[in-house]
């Protein structure tokens, strides 16, 4: 997991304000690992009446991954062989992903979506493998699963650091068709580690700045920080050639979008393959839930591109 230890009560020696503090992030981290390792009982049969196979994914590393596939809806276009492999943001799990697989299936997309390592239905990562780099393999075990359902062209959607072990997963592959980026990715881990922990604290983050940024100590150790960022601009860079659509949203406390811009302005090709959509009203990965009709339409239109290209 991407936290130094666990959610330790504080030491003896953290008098006042500190050992208040620490016993804030604790509880938080508790929190926020509770909320993340409980699965969530919808399905994409119940809630929105698809039909959907449930499947276990191992990774190269073993771990073992509960999965939907999703197939597109039958009155939709043939996409020739185009599928979708989906990634929530951090503490999420695929449940928190139907509308994107909603939307999938009804543009004819068939669709993977799992819960990360550590999340929802899957095992937890190995000790001092859980880091969004490390992730990457979870990426990768979907697309192997896609391939092996007969898919020729892949399109990667990832939400928020979601996104991020998404490119690190899919960058460089010659099946890669091109990639829907939500909310993110933070394009270094101080900045994630900020973002999260004010998600992770809600209210008290605006009230105890120090409470934040002590939490915020705590979760950047064990994200690998420098291989993060190494990784993640070096995929980016990679996938410059490739169509790319970035969604954010203007009410985004979490991943702030001015972040989140600094790897796309710096990284975008003047040939036009990246796009951007800004929905002001959207908060953190609720792009889709929030944009409505502008959203799908900029999807259906990048997919349409993508058929052109293929």
């Amino acid at each position: 997991m991407p936290f130094l230890g666990s959610p330790t009560p504080a030491r003896a020696w953290m008098v006042g304000p500190v050992g208040r503090s620490w016993e804030s992030g604790s509880d938080a981290i508790a929190k926020t690992l509770k909320r993340m390792r409980t699965a969530r009982r919808l399905n994409p049969g119940r809630r929105l009446k698809m039909p959907f196979e449930e499947l276990e994914l191992r990774t190269q590393d073993g771990v073992r991954l509960q999965a939907w596939f999703v197939p597109g809806a039958q009155e939709a276009p043939d996409r020739s062989g185009l599928m979708a492999v989906i990634h929530h943001h951090y503490g999420g799990q695929r449940a928190t992903v139907l509308p994107w697989i909603h939307l999938m299936h009804r543009l004819g997309i068939p669709s993977l979506a799992f819960d990360a390592r550590g999340h929802g239905a899957s095992e937890a990562a190995p000790p001092g493998r859980g880091s969004f780099v490390v992730r990457a393999l979870d990426v990768e075990a979907a697309c192997a699963e896609l391939r092996a359902r007969g898919a020729r062209r892949l399109l990667g959607l990832g939400q928020s650091q979601g996104a991020a072990a998404l490119v690190m997963g899919v960058a460089g592959r010659a099946d890669l068709a091109g990639c829907i980026l939500d909310s993110g990715p933070a394009p270094d881990m101080m900045t994630a580690a900020w973002g999260l922990s004010g998600n992770m604290l809600g209210s008290l983050s605006r009230r105890e700045p120090w409470t934040r940024a002590m939490l915020s100590a705590r979760i950047v150790p064990g994200t690998q920080p420098v291989r993060y960022v190494g990784a993640l601009w070096r995929n980016l860079a990679r996938l410059r050639s490739s169509p790319l659509l970035w969604l954010h949203g203007g009410r985004d406390e979490v991943i702030a979008r001015r972040w989140s811009a600094l790897w796309f302005r710096t990284l975008r090709d003047r040939s036009g393959t990246w796009r951007h959509v800004h929905i002001p009203e959207a908060d953190h990965v609720r792009c889709l839930q929030e944009g409505g009709e502008r959203v799908e339409s900029a999807v259906r239109d990048f997919v349409s591109a993508l058929e052109c290209s293929g």
